[in-house]
């Protein structure tokens, strides 16, 4: 009992509160908080049958107390949360860290599955949740006093950017070079080269890949594009999906990857995101049609400037000839994300970070888009930087050239939220048809801090699309559906109503017809 007096008498001497977690098998709590986590010094309470254990991580400075629930005795316990959950966004323990990175590292490293996060939420911008197997949930957040957040901000305000950037803009270029070699092959071979639409996905999202596959007509060229894949997952599409297989050896992004099929195309071709259906097969036709002095053929847009139309990248065509002569006359702009700072953006993807445009690029730029207080062209919607495709689109629209919307459905940026201020009826960020439905985010939402709203909704669609095939897919998607079944526990939503809750959304909040909403999830009935 000793060590243990001195290990509360430490923690409680800093004035430092220590979080309480309910379990109901203290011992392989201990092991699980110890081993596991990382709480390396534990304390027992309670003498020869301990009710309790103080657990503190002396590196990082973080102390729990594990109390085991009443009524259950050691080594009983049935592995449901101690509590009711409800269907609140809240945590359990939150735990301030200096190095969000290495925390990350050493908790994959010993088989901890990471639920959210590396991500943004309202308490910190680098911030990481877990979830025990008893049902609390932790988070660890880079505190923002932490050396290393003020190293990069110091770094940020003493260094110029393009010097700050330019070691890392070598080195992926350096790497992505030999795999856009290998793209500019497997382009050429091809059977054809007709109006090509890529899909652009990473490991993990075979279901996606199926559900909007399904919908795609046979005529229509697509040519899947995937990076990191497994050998599981690569040999599953080419045996079960008769379309061409990419896989990229080199992890890239979707900015990359937008990049290679700039360079690497000579036809106009079109882009089509894993979470967009497209329910009607003209669409497809209509939009590989471009009218005189048109860049992009898009179906969601929204205003850059006044008069100046630009799309989203969830479903596009690029008109070949207008890359080729914005190239030709130097008023080309690369459809990645563009900033004045090179920031890297690790929420999207970890290789993920924004391209400096240079005077002459920021001068095309401004022949659309106001200045701001430093003379630099604003990015569309106050938008923290240009995202991907913009930067092209603006630079096309300078040079006298337009983005077409195919398919007049609005996306609502962020300041169209605040401008509209409070309404009784949800306004949700981009229309829906009962031709096209875009999801939205789906690559990376388990990296951002919704509210429980948003989060049960992604995890209930993420839960019917992937109860629709995971019998045939390789078996670490069905790791991915139990984790899935436990995260809608958690947040209040049973996983046999998930179904029925994403279709009542789809038709009473977004106004699509009942028979769209079963061609979308309909098939799931049967699987769940």
């Amino acid at each position: 009992m000793g060590a243990t007096r001195k290990l509360a008498s430490l923690v409680l001497g800093s004035g430092q509160g220590v979080p309480c977690l309910r379990v109901d098998d203290l011992d392989r709590a201990v092991r699980f908080y110890r081993d596991r986590l990382g709480f390396a010094q534990v304390g027992l309470l309670g003498g020869d049958q301990p009710h309790a254990a103080l657990c503190t991580d002396e590196r990082r400075g973080g102390t729990v107390l594990l109390a085991r629930s009443e009524g259950t005795a050691e080594g009983e316990g049935t592995g449901a949360p101690p509590r009711r959950r409800s269907d609140q966004a809240y945590w359990d323990a939150v735990f301030f860290v200096d190095d969000i990175d290495r925390v990350a590292g050493e908790l994959r490293a010993r088989g901890v599955r990471i639920d959210v996060g590396i991500g943004v939420s309202a308490l910190s911008g680098r911030m990481l949740e877990i979830c025990d197997d008893w049902g609390n949930r932790l988070a660890f957040a880079e505190a923002a006093g932490a050396w290393r957040p003020a190293l990069r901000q110091f770094t940020e305000r003493v260094v110029p950017p393009r010097v700050r950037t330019a070691a890392r803009d070598h080195r992926f270029a350096r790497e992505e070079r030999a795999e856009y070699a290998r793209f500019e092959r497997f382009y050429a071979s091809l059977p054809s080269h007709r109006d090509p639409v890529y899909m652009f996905f990473t490991s993990g999202l075979l279901h996606w890949v199926i559900a909007a596959e399904r919908h795609i007509p046979a005529a229509v060229n697509l040519v899947l594009f995937g990076s990191g894949l497994t050998g599981e997952e690569q040999r599953w599409l080419c045996e079960n999906l008769d379309r061409p297989v990419y896989n990229s050896l080199l992890e890239i992004d979707d900015n990359t990857a937008w990049e290679f099929l700039f360079d690497a195309n000579r036809t106009n071709f079109g882009y089509v995101d894993i979470d967009c259906f497209v329910l009607e097969p003209e669409v497809f036709s209509d939009l590989a049609s471009f009218d005189e002095g048109v860049a992009v053929n898009a179906i969601w847009t929204y205003q850059a400037a006044p008069g100046v139309p630009i799309g989203c990248t969830h479903l596009v065509f690029l008109n070949a000839a207008v890359i080729a002569e914005l190239r030709a006359r130097k008023r080309y702009l690369s459809p990645a994300n563009h900033d004045w700072h090179g920031s890297r953006v690790s929420l999207l993807h970890h290789r993920t970070y924004c391209r400096i445009p240079t005077s002459a690029q920021r001068r095309l730029l401004l022949e659309v888009l106001p200045a701001d207080e430093r003379g630099r062209p604003r990015a569309p919607a106050e938008a923290p930087f240009f995202d991907t495709l913009v930067g092209y689109q603006i630079a096309a629209a300078a040079t006298g050239y337009r983005t077409h919307a195919v398919r007049p459905l609005a996306h609502r940026t962020q300041n169209m939220f605040t401008e509209a201020g409070e309404t009784d009826k949800p306004v949700w960020q981009q229309d829906l048809s009962d031709e096209l439905v875009h999801v939205g985010g789906i690559s990376y939402y388990s990296r951002y801090f919704h509210a429980s709203t948003l989060r049960k909704l992604y995890l209930a669609a993420e839960y019917s699309v992937l109860c629709e095939s995971v019998a045939r897919l390789p078996a670490g998607y069905r790791e991915r559906k139990a984790t899935i079944e436990r995260q809608q526990r958690d947040i209040g939503l049973d996983p046999a109503a998930a179904r029925e809750f994403i279709q009542r959304h789809l038709v009473t909040d977004r106004g699509l017809d009942p028979g769209t909403v079963e061609r979308i999830v309909g098939a799931v009935k049967r699987a769940v």
